[in-house]
């Protein structure tokens, strides 16, 4: 994936002539109308940039040419320092050609496309110095982490899906040498990664290619050829072969050159402490926490309101005992609805249309991490699926993370969390190239949002379902506290260790895995705890303007349909949304 910065997706603003004169011809009427001209430009920037990476474009479009996509270059992406020279006037041409554009005379949705064209041009200007302080080798984001997974699920639709997917492992020995390049440059600039984090980074890489010729990949592969009925025995033969031999030469060898770049760096890093002891460490963690929780408090307001919402949190703990006495007697003899996956997928699926509208009919597949990839996975995760291919779905479980707390976890990444959340908003009417932009804050807000919603029909008792659902939070938001005082205020291990002896949790070990967390994915427990504040912060301001009228369902009907963004633009078309309630 092409991004220079943490935590967003990039727009690779390669604009030809005919996007120039689109802008151009903007004030006249020749050629259509604005918003028929903004459509074309949008589009256009959609096409051109989609195809700067081809497993963007597999895992964005499973069918390219239905979207004039017909020729286009085998390639992982361009992590070339002379790419990243060209940012910043990529960016500068990008805003002049969107303020070409008169947006009072676009729709509703085009304005929407228009802010967040905006929104995230100014965001990038703002940093547009600080380059090298993006980190592409983090061990749960990092595309080390992230390749081997993208693979395996790399889907074969047609016999082309399958040679591009080949042509592409040779690519990988030059995207690892542009990283490793880039890493030096960070290194001179006193940037590099702490050795402990590379640590963990380089254990992650060598677990993956300890067996070459029984990789993981080297297995899915066959399964996916064998089921390609197009295929003659013949033809599955020469390809498991031809990938056989490309794994343990091209993907192994790709990887030993990132190991050994990597073990070159090794004592370079000259901070092992958080962001903000970087020279402009802390300008550029602001950057991170806005881009991936899509809020616009400052970071300080949002450490305030974390603060507030914990002492909250710790009087509801206190409020439910006293409510219930009982509780505290259950928490040793509970039990959840169901605790097979599959049986809570349609479980969910069938409590869900209560509270939430009603999604369309798709397919979903819940796999399990590869045990060589388990202890630097996420516990579960949703892989999201082409837009233009919603149908089939796919949740991914760590099996090292599975508990009791299972169901809570599906219902995060299944119904109503990230597969609805897709589905439904791929299934709306917006712009394509509103398929280019993430917004952590307001998925991962959504998911955690809907994790805290399940605890209420997972089959606990009211009182213990609530008790859980307010221990989730408050442990999410202690970890997200942790982060901003470890890379915005400076605190060490020992701070972290006081902190949490305080809150009555005296493990060293813990504050110790919190604290390197927090350091490896600087502003990563943001986007979840942030992301469902606000969400919570909008549904109670929706409820106290509309009172009696207030429809839950109708609420999460809105945020399906308004679709990722920040939530300041979120929040002036709730205002919106409002009124045409009332």
């Amino acid at each position: 994936m092409k991004k220079f910065h943490y935590g967003k997706r990039i727009i690779s603003v390669v604009l030809c002539c005919s996007l120039l004169l689109v802008g151009c011809n903007s004030g006249s009427d020749e050629g259509g109308s604005e918003s028929e001209r903004f459509q074309e430009y949008t589009d256009e920037l959609f096409r051109e940039d989609i195809v700067e990476n081809t497993i963007n474009l597999h895992y964005t479009l499973a069918y390219p040419e239905d979207y004039g996509i017909t020729d286009y270059e085998i390639t992982l992406g361009d992590f070339s320092l002379e790419e990243l020279d060209d940012f910043e006037k990529e960016l500068k041409e990008l805003k002049k050609e969107v303020e070409s554009f008169d947006r009072d005379e676009l729709t509703k949705e085009q304005q929407m496309t228009y802010d967040l064209l905006m929104d995230y041009v100014e965001t990038e200007l703002e940093v547009v110095d600080l380059t090298y302080y993006y980190e592409p080798l983090s061990p749960i984001g990092g595309y080390q982490a992230q390749l081997p997974i993208l693979l395996a699920e790399y889907t074969f639709r047609t016999e082309q899906d399958v040679k591009d997917y080949l042509a592409l492992l040779p690519c990988i020995d030059d995207t690892f040498a542009d990283i490793i390049i880039y890493e030096e440059a960070r290194a001179a600039e006193g940037l590099f990664m702490a050795d402990f984090v590379l640590e963990t980074v380089l254990e992650q890489c060598e677990e993956f290619i300890a067996d070459p010729e029984n990789n993981y990949l080297i297995e899915v592969f066959n399964d996916k050829i064998d089921e390609m009925d197009e295929l003659t025995e013949e033809e599955k033969a020469a390809y498991k072969e031809q990938h056989e031999e490309l794994v343990v030469t091209e993907v192994v060898g790709g990887y030993e050159l990132l190991i050994d770049g990597l073990e070159d760096l090794e004592g370079r890093g000259e901070n092992e402490l958080g962001m903000c002891y970087l020279e402009e460490g802390e300008r550029y963690y602001e950057y991170l926490v806005r881009c991936d929780t899509g809020s616009d408090s400052t970071v300080e307001e949002l450490e305030e309101r974390i603060e507030r919402y914990l002492e909250n949190c710790e009087e509801e703990m206190y409020g439910i005992f006293e409510k219930d006495p009982d509780v505290y007697y259950e928490l040793d003899n509970y039990a959840y609805s169901y605790t097979d996956p599959e049986d809570i997928m349609e479980d969910l699926i069938a409590q869900c249309d209560k509270d939430f509208p009603e999604p369309p009919k798709v397919n979903y597949t819940i796999k399990y991490v590869h045990e060589s990839m388990e202890e630097h996975t996420s516990p579960a995760f949703y892989l999201t699926p082409p837009i233009d291919d919603t149908e089939n779905n796919v949740i991914y479980i760590n099996n090292e993370y599975v508990d009791d707390d299972i169901y809570t976890m599906i219902a995060h990444e299944g119904y109503p969390g990230h597969l609805y959340q897709t589905v439904m908003w791929e299934n709306s009417e917006h712009s394509l190239v509103r398929n280019l932009f993430s917004y952590p804050g307001y998925t991962e807000g959504w998911a955690t949002y809907t994790e805290m919603y399940s605890y209420d029909i997972s089959g606990l008792s009211p009182g213990l379902a609530d008790l859980f659902a307010c221990d989730t939070a408050y442990s999410l938001g202690v970890s997200a506290y942790i982060d901003i005082c470890v890379n915005y205020e400076g605190w060490d291990v020992d701070d972290v260790e006081d902190y949490l002896s305080e809150l009555g949790i005296g493990d060293a070990e813990v504050a110790q895995d919190i604290f390197e967390a927090v350091v490896e994915e600087p502003s990563n427990y943001l986007r979840y705890f942030v992301g469902y504040m606000e969400i919570v912060n909008l549904r109670n301001r929706a409820k106290k303007e509309l009172g009696s009228d207030f429809d839950l369902k109708e609420f999460h009907g809105f945020m399906i349909e308004v679709g990722p963004a920040p939530f300041y633009l979120i929040e002036e078309r709730m205002y919106e949304w409002i009124e045409e309630q009332k």
